[in-house]
């Protein structure tokens, strides 16, 4: 960040040119903040009576506001009329007026004024964006996604360390979600920017003596899983909790775009996941018909994943996924037992 170079002047004479660097610096920070002005009229000015010599005081009068403007003009009066701006040098800056000759103790010298606040247009309007963003998002969580529902995944960022999901939510939100044994579910995901991703894991609810599990990202093929680029090993979910595993040929580089994370289970477990309001839909999903597996509540809140049901028994993924027709159906359920990747740290 820039900053003016000021240095400590110690004991030396002020210049014009001191104040003048100082006030320069003032304007340039009142541009940038978009200063607001508020008028006041019959604003009483003080006078100054602390001069030595009699003869120069109440000829200074001051006002309790600096940062005058001087267009519009300030209007001057005593005693409540008008005074000529001949009779004085007005200092709108300093909020100050020097009369050219003393005035009497007993006048009153008031003054009408467009002055700058301690308030900022720029900063009213960034809270402003700000409280109205913040409402938006609230709305969308509120209702999943409801026609804006991309528009809250770009505001969620996927750091360094952390894992995400297939929708919005940085966390699950439904638990004990049952999965059925030989079949992978697969989930829309979306990288918003270039990341590397190492790992894979799932929270298991519900164990199976002999239970594993491995995972799998898949390249995207105009809202359908496209071609497999990694997939872990296999990890053991005998016992309930987190499980996670690393991509079996290393890291792998996703650019900014769309791809599909997946979970294979050889066993009937189940997993802690998102619920439909947490979710990015599947973007290639027809109406629910014959292709889709329908959730029994019948929530109609959009298909939320596919699945195909399988068995192989050395747990690799197919390299291409299989078109729908060829065994994969459309999942809509009211909970999903949702895999996650984690962003390399």
């Amino acid at each position: 960040m820039a900053k003016t170079p000021f240095k400590k002047l110690g004991s030396v004479e002020i210049l014009s040119a001191h104040l003048n660097g100082i006030q320069h610096a003032v304007n340039n920070m009142e541009d940038v903040l978009g200063m607001k002005t508020a008028p006041k009229a019959g604003v009483q000015l003080l006078p100054y009576t602390d001069m030595p010599d009699p003869g120069l005081r109440c000829r200074i009068y001051e006002g309790p506001d600096n940062n005058w403007l001087y267009d519009p003009e300030p209007v001057i009066k005593r005693n409540g009329q008008i005074v000529s701006p001949s009779e004085y040098e007005l200092q709108a800056e300093y909020g100050a007026v020097v009369f050219h000759v003393q005035q009497q103790a007993s006048d009153v010298i008031t003054a009408d004024y467009t002055h700058i606040t301690n308030q900022s247009a720029k900063m009213e309007q960034v809270d402003s964006q700000h409280a109205a963003l913040e409402a938006r998002v609230a709305a969308l969580e509120q209702n999943g996604g409801g026609g804006g529902g991309s528009f809250l995944a770009y505001l969620v960022k996927h750091y360094p360390g952390t894992y995400r999901s297939h929708g919005i939510s940085p966390q699950n939100n439904a638990t004990g979600v049952a999965v059925l044994a030989n079949s992978i579910d697969i989930f829309p995901f979306v990288a918003h920017e270039t990341i590397i991703c190492d790992m894979m894991g799932g929270q298991v609810s519900a164990a199976v003596s002999g239970g594993l599990t491995s995972f799998a990202v898949y390249t995207d093929n105009n809202g359908y899983p496209g071609t497999l680029i990694a997939q872990t090993g296999a990890v053991d979910c005998s016992t309930t909790g987190w499980k996670e595993a690393a991509f079996t040929t290393g890291p792998v580089t996703l650019q900014a775009g769309n791809y599909w994370i997946g979970r294979f289970c050889n066993a009937a477990l189940s997993f802690h996941g998102l619920s439909p309001a947490g979710i990015n839909p599947v973007p290639s999903a027809p109406p629910l018909g014959s292709d889709n597996i329908n959730n029994t509540n019948g929530l109609g809140a959009g298909v939320g994943g596919i699945r195909y049901s399988l068995a192989f028994g050395n747990g690799a993924f197919p390299e291409t996924f299989p078109a729908v027709g060829d065994g994969p159906q459309y999942l809509e359920r009211n909970a999903y037992g949702s895999p996650w990747i984690r962003r390399q740290p």
